[in-house]
């Protein structure tokens, strides 16, 4: 397979240059790239153990976006911060396999002077996500 052929299965992904970003926290639940792949060598036993596979690395998410963004490679992102790219095309979605991320919550005062704006976020937040 050329590198930048379709990714079919999650094996392609190998002809692509893969990016990582490392979360801060001792939880084996993040949603990281590592994990995907270990969840994907389930559905495709072809992709080989993680300690084979070669990827970029990031200390910030943010990083590991710009970088997509700009081309260099395909990361597993938070569909909230990645949303409106997701959503104007900027950028799509490299496979179908996904996993659980961490769950966010809006709290606010009952009677907060911005309530409507907050609200608005929220309609925002759940269009995305």
């Amino acid at each position: 397979m050329a590198r930048g052929s379709p990714i079919r299965r999650a094996a392609d992904l190998l002809q692509h240059t893969l990016i990582h970003f490392d979360w801060f926290t001792g939880d084996p639940e993040v949603p990281t790239l590592l994990r995907w792949l270990a969840i994907a060598r389930a559905v495709d036993p072809d992709l080989p153990p993680i300690d084979r596979i070669d990827y970029l690395r990031f200390r910030e998410e943010s990083h590991a976006v710009e970088a997509v963004i700009a081309g260099q490679g395909i990361a597993v992102c938070s569909n909230v911060v990645v949303g409106r790219e997701l959503a104007d095309g900027t950028l799509v979605r490299a496979h179908a396999l996904s996993m659980p991320g961490y769950g966010y919550y809006l709290a606010y005062l009952p009677q907060h002077p911005r309530r409507t704006l907050i609200e608005k976020f929220y309609d925002w937040l759940r269009a995305v996500g």
